[in-house]
């Protein structure tokens, strides 16, 4: 009976070592799923880059047969968004033009929406509500327009405000003098943590913090505005 007694007890777990098992794992897993989840949005954030440096690309070859004509927005192609004009030159147009840390990526997948939202000043003339050049106003659809390429935005990140579908593809940043919540209403300066995913016209892409933009436009200076 001593031996079998033995042979029980050496089989099993007390419910107290089952407890501290449990607590030693619940630990374990506090300290790993922080880590894990920082690891997944690094890897998103790469992913995001990764799309917006060949949309880069495909906008470079599209200027180059265009005549140096940067891609128009939904005002000059109602039906599609301005992404599915690069298609002859960006290769998988629906994975590239979604973000994996937008919130509505379904959407904008089914939708024919793009997380990559254009520059007014790059993409959409400027006219009057007649559709007449405003008197004075200039364009910079052309890239020999742009005196400071690396310095000029092309396209940013949409906010998580704008709507999924094809007409949600350029910012109105013309209005962005009239503070940072008319930037926040059509980009995303914090997609991934406290960052987010930039083009410019030299094609290069950057990865930036909000705070400086947002000192920009508060001193009244509309980082979207191609610099003279």
């Amino acid at each position: 009976m001593k031996e079998s007694r033995t042979l029980s007890r050496c089989g099993g777990f007390t419910l107290l070592e089952l407890l501290v098992v449990m607590t030693i794992i619940g630990l374990l897993a506090g300290m790993l799923l922080p880590a894990l989840a920082r690891a997944k949005a690094r890897a998103l954030s790469a992913s995001c880059l990764s799309n917006l440096r060949q949309v880069g690309l495909a906008m470079h070859l599209y200027a180059e047969d265009e005549n140096g004509q940067l891609p128009g927005s939904a005002h000059s192609s109602l039906s599609n968004s301005w992404i599915f004009g690069l298609s002859s030159h960006l290769g998988q147009v629906d994975r590239v033009r979604l973000c994996g840390a937008d919130p509505k990526r379904a959407e904008r997948l089914t939708q024919r929406g793009t997380s990559y939202i254009l520059n007014e000043y790059t993409s959409v003339e400027p006219l009057d509500p007649f559709g007449q050049p405003l008197p004075g106003a200039r364009s910079w659809r052309k890239l020999n327009s742009i005196t400071r390429p690396v310095d000029t935005f092309l396209a940013f990140e949409i906010s998580n405000r704008q709507g999924a579908g094809t007409g949600q593809d350029h910012t109105h940043s013309r209005n962005w003098y009239n503070g940072w919540n008319s930037v926040l209403a059509d980009i995303q300066p914090d997609r991934h943590g406290a960052k987010a995913n930039y083009l410019f016209a030299d094609w290069h892409v950057a990865v930036l913090k909000p705070e400086p933009l947002k000192k920009r436009i508060e001193a009244g200076d509309n980082f979207a505005k191609p610099p003279q």
